[in-house]
């Protein structure tokens, strides 16, 4: 039992020193010399040629130097699409001015006064909430009015009966504008 017991702690002591010295050797390997980073550099930040990008991330800020200059730019197309809209008016009333002249219908103006339909989708104490709400309208294909006073009234119409009214609020509606009321 001894004899087993010796060559049992020899064949012990035997795998022990092959498991030591017959680890794979390690190559030293010499160490890398540092270089320097590569400095980062970005190009130049292009000048925003838009300012309504400005606006639409902070709509209630105002820009003291571009203010100016948009609200007039805003004016100007404003006052473009009324001229737009106020002359195919003009020249759709002499068409039918003179149809009416040609089946002679006469029409008191009394009558065209009674019968004008509006709807009213807003009225503001600012006029820049006014003018949003008329593009708005315009990007639904409907030319809106706005009429100056104590408050600026956004009107749409005028229409020669109740159903041409009621078409149109129901395009609105449908368009996400819920906010106009016919008048008479």
């Amino acid at each position: 039992m001894i004899f087993l017991a010796i060559i049992v702690i020899i064949l012990f002591s035997a795998i022990l020193y092959f498991v030591v010295n017959n680890t794979p050797k390690k190559t030293v390997e010499a160490p890398k010399a540092k270089t320097q980073p590569p400095t980062i550099t970005l190009p130049e930040q292009p000048q925003e040629r838009w300012t309504y990008l400005k606006e639409l991330e902070t709509p209630n800020a105002n820009y003291s130097s571009t203010s100016n200059s948009v609200a007039s730019e805003r004016q100007q197309i404003l006052d473009s699409f009324i001229n737009n809209t106020q002359t195919t008016a003009s020249s759709s009333k002499e068409n039918s001015v003179t149809q009416n002249q040609t089946t002679n219908i006469t029409s008191s103006p009394a009558q065209t006064v009674t019968n004008k339909w509006l709807l009213q989708c807003g009225a503001f104490k600012d006029k820049s909430n006014a003018d949003t709400l008329r593009a708005k309208l315009a990007m639904t294909g409907i030319s809106a009015n706005i009429s100056p006073g104590q408050l600026y009234r956004v009107t749409v119409g005028p229409y020669t009966n109740k159903k041409e009214a009621d078409k149109a609020l129901n395009s609105l509606n449908s368009n996400g504008i819920n906010s106009c009321v016919i008048s008479n």
